[in-house]
């Protein structure tokens, strides 16, 4: 009787150590570190000022955690007189940037917007003076209250941005976006500027209409923080500036290219 209860207690002694030290690896495995997310961003230029901007090594990796503090990036390059970034020409990494609702792209070497067209928070974006031939890839968007394309020539169609309809502000100046294009203006029934100077339009209706349903306007919402309404219309041909006549006295600034 006594070997017998002997070997119970041995095995329970056992199979408790043995417990023991299988929770103890357990606890220990817990304890691994997850490896981090290496964020591939091929463009040199762009990872500097990604580190730059989060405070990252120069020659840091930039992880999915890193990335995901990314909230504003200005790239302006308009006085970049040593390289730094002007030649940025590719986005890739910058699909990772969840949290991203401010980018300037204003006169870098960007082409192609593809990279940033699944960000769901961007309210600002900048891609002025540059060569992007189409916004097709952020045809998604819908956050986007302030949009600059000036003089970006190689656009055509300004329909993608039609989803944004809470813009405040689009900087549109020799986008030869035609009276085509005032279909997808006529969306943006919070504007209280807009510069679409040389841009071939000839029918001014849409913004008569804005006006009439209160955009375009100093008592537009945020107008009067801003200064007033803006609105710059010079070097369109033919346009008739009467339509926007019933509306003088609610634009302090007046409208540049009309004498109303």
């Amino acid at each position: 009787m006594k070997k017998l209860l002997f070997a119970f207690t041995s095995c329970l002694v056992l199979s408790a150590t043995v417990m023991g030290v299988t929770g103890c690896n357990k606890d220990k495995d817990d304890e691994k570190e997850e490896t981090p997310v290496i964020i591939n961003v091929p463009d040199a230029k762009l990872a500097a000022q990604i580190r730059l901007k989060l405070k990252l090594d120069a020659a840091a990796d930039i992880t999915k955690d890193d990335i995901l503090k990314l909230d504003t990036l200005n790239l302006d390059a308009e006085n970049d007189r040593v390289d730094a970034l002007v030649p940025i020409a590719d986005l890739t990494g910058l699909e990772h940037a969840e949290n991203l609702s401010y980018l300037h792209l204003g006169f870098t070497s960007v082409v192609n917007l593809t990279p940033i067209k699944d960000l769901k928070k961007v309210t600002y974006l900048r891609i002025n003076n540059t060569k992007v031939t189409t916004l097709a890839p952020v045809s998604a968007y819908t956050t986007l209250t302030y949009f600059n394309a000036n003089t970006v020539t190689t656009l055509t169609d300004i329909s993608p941005l039609a989803g944004n309809k809470g813009l405040k502000e689009i900087i549109l100046r020799s986008v030869p976006f035609g009276d085509a294009g005032m279909a997808t203006i006529k969306n943006f029934t919070s504007l209280y500027r807009i510069n679409m100077r040389q841009t071939g339009v000839t029918d001014i209706t849409v913004l008569a209409e804005l006006m009439a349903a209160g955009a375009l306007l100093d008592t537009t919402p945020g107008a009067a923080e801003a200064g007033g309404a803006v609105l710059d219309l010079r070097q369109n041909s033919g346009i008739d500036c009467n339509l926007l006549a019933p509306y003088a006295s609610k634009i302090a600034n007046g409208v540049e290219g009309c004498s109303l």
